[in-house]
């Protein structure tokens, strides 16, 4: 992407959209980041985009807190908010007002984080919002959020009822790994609560589920927080069980970041329970692996110092020890404990703080993967590349294509006289498995008009066999239809259909600018559509440039000629059928395999 950015070929929409994925993809160089979303903010407000200029906002509140810079984070949050209300946009409504109660939870004013996590679940809850694409997986994630923010205040029964809501709908929407996170942090409640049965259930529960997802760190960091839980009840054992559990996960793995926690915790249990030797190891290994991490966070001269420091301290301590004097034996463990309590103080923040930004960094990258489908949804993933790259698409001409055009009889006198939801019900119930057709025989679906279907075979990618593709799967609707006529669905209406295909050159590109459609002209098309109309119902009828094409496979009846306008008389012919011992197409998973390899 910096590459598609320094060519600087990009503009208008795609331009906004290419600095908002670089402004996320460097959320660990805030400089760079700040920079993207800087320029983003400028170009939003020059093109006149309050949706882009609420995400230019959104990435340098990110930016700046990642720098510690909360003052500047809130009041760029305070312009996506405003920015997102121009724009009509709950759900980023809701995103902004999450985001500042994070940014009070790292500032430590926990009231003001509460309030503006209430007022973000409120909109998140607004039927608006859920009716968003992103509307439901959102709610959940805030409601986590709020869920974790008030297990760490202590008011584990709300942070438990809105953990339970979060479960619910990631159960609903069918999110395993959510679901999972929500279950560890379950377990962390009940072993706050002294239930320490369930609190182990879950954790392992929510461990299982994490392992089939492979989020290997998460399961390090619950062995970790359920080791810290027991640790502050005093139950000694359970917690270095835990967190011996959690660095020999994360050490198996190679988790720099959780084999740091998890030792940390480790050297604070031995220095408590007496285990002085153990704890300078367990603190050796903690400051080897913090050192490693690049975290933007930390400051790395301060942490050199406090090692070297460190190093004084255990040196002076192994000479005590030596003495076997049982006092200063005394004296060496609580030298570790006060040691070991102060780095836990300056780096339980950073990490924390780093938590909370990666967690709720997950719904922009959602979105942006959102933003990609839906794209491909709509066009040609070559078309789609292309259009990234350069900020159009350039007309193509393909000179062997074959396009088939469907309409339903009698749909007018239907649409007269029906109730509108069960009208697209009904067309929705056929449409869709055509479009399984499309993906069966590596087609590509042009456009739906009312109840006309067209789609067309050899392009993007050009095939030698696209008239019997397209008539293998022209064949396969007609069956469809004709089984499906005895059907009685409450509310729907079943069709006869007439289908029409002609084969020949066209030429295909992008037309818009603000909702692109993907589409294909030339006298193939309109001829295509004049087979159509002058087929009958249950009949595909062909135009003489695909009889040429699949004269050898089926079987053909000649039915006359029809007048096209320009082109004279051209014969028409009925598909009856395939000729003994022909293979219409090849196996349809060769046909998808051969559709992508032109990617």
């Amino acid at each position: 992407m910096r590459v598609i950015y320094e060519l600087d070929t990009a503009r208008g929409e795609y331009k906004m959209e290419l600095l908002r994925d670089l402004a996320f993809n460097e959320i660990n160089n805030s400089d760079l980041a700040m920079q993207y979303a800087d320029e983003l903010i400028s170009l939003a407000r020059k093109l006149g985009s309050n949706r882009y200029l609420y995400r230019g906002y959104l990435h340098k509140g990110n930016s700046q807190i990642n720098q510690g810079n909360l003052a500047v984070a809130l009041d760029a949050y305070q312009n996506a908010l405003n920015a997102a209300k121009a724009d009509g946009y709950t759900l980023g409504e809701a995103s902004a007002l999450m985001y500042f109660a994070i940014a009070y939870v790292i500032a430590g004013e926990p009231d003001r984080a509460g309030e503006f996590f209430e007022k973000s679940i409120e909109i998140f809850k607004d039927p608006k919002s859920l009716a968003e694409p992103s509307g439901k997986v959102s709610l959940g994630t805030i409601l986590y959020n709020a869920g974790e923010f008030y297990m760490d205040l202590g008011e584990l029964e709300k942070a438990q009822g809105l953990l339970e809501e979060a479960g619910e709908i990631f159960e609903e929407i069918g999110d395993r790994l959510r679901q999972s996170f929500v279950l560890g942090t379950q377990g962390i409640i009940y072993a706050k609560s002294g239930d320490f049965r369930k609190a182990e259930a879950n954790v392992i529960q929510a461990i299982e589920e994490l392992e089939v997802t492979q989020n290997y760190a998460a399961i390090a960091d619950f062995q970790t927080s359920l080791a810290q839980v027991y640790r502050d009840m005093e139950e000694y054992d359970r917690a270095h069980a835990w967190a011996t559990r959690a660095v020999e996960h994360a050490l198996r793995l190679g988790l720099k970041e959780q084999i740091s926690q998890s030792s940390l915790v480790l050297a604070e249990l031995d220095s408590v329970q007496g285990n002085f030797r153990e704890a300078y190891a367990h603190l050796n290994v903690h400051m080897q692996y913090k050192d490693s991490m690049d975290v933007a966070s930390i400051d790395m001269t301060r942490l050199e110092r406090e090692k070297a420091e460190l190093e004084t301290l255990r040196a002076n301590n192994e000479l005590e020890l030596r003495s076997l004097q049982q006092k200063r034996e005394r004296a060496a463990l609580w030298a570790i404990g006060v040691t070991a309590l102060l780095l836990f103080v300056l780096f339980f923040g950073s990490y924390r703080r780093y938590k909370y930004t990666k967690r709720t960094n997950q719904i922009i990258s959602e979105e942006r993967d959102r933003s990609e489908s839906l794209l491909l949804n709509i066009l040609p993933k070559q078309t789609a590349q292309e259009l990234k790259k350069m900020g159009k698409v350039k007309a193509q001409r393909f000179e062997s294509v074959t396009v088939l055009f469907t309409d339903f009889r009698n749909f007018t006198t239907y649409a007269e006289v029906m109730d509108p939801e069960h009208l697209v019900q009904s067309i929705d119930y056929y449409f869709s498995y055509f479009d399984s057709l499309m993906d069966k025989y590596g087609l590509e679906k042009i456009k739906t008009v009312g109840d006309a279907y067209m789609c067309a075979g050899g392009l993007p990618y050009p095939t030698e066999d696209h008239a019997l593709r397209v008539v293998a799967a022209a064949r396969e609707i007609l069956e469809f239809v004709e089984a499906n006529k005895g059907r009685e669905d409450q509310g729907q209406v079943r069709f006869d259909i007439r289908i029409g295909i002609n084969s020949g050159p066209v030429v295909a590109g992008v037309v818009g600018t603000k909702k692109f459609a993907y589409d294909i002209w030339g006298d193939t098309v309109n001829i295509a559509s004049r087979m159509e109309s002058a087929s009958e119902v249950g009949r595909i009828n062909v135009a003489e440039g695909t009889y040429r094409l699949i004269k050898d496979t089926y079987e053909c009846e000649y039915r006359g000629s029809i007048a096209v306008k320009n082109r004279g008389e051209l014969d028409m012919y009925y598909v009856n059928g395939v000729k003994p011992g022909r293979q219409p197409v090849m196996h349809p998973d060769q046909v998808t395999q051969e559709s992508g390899s032109g990617e």
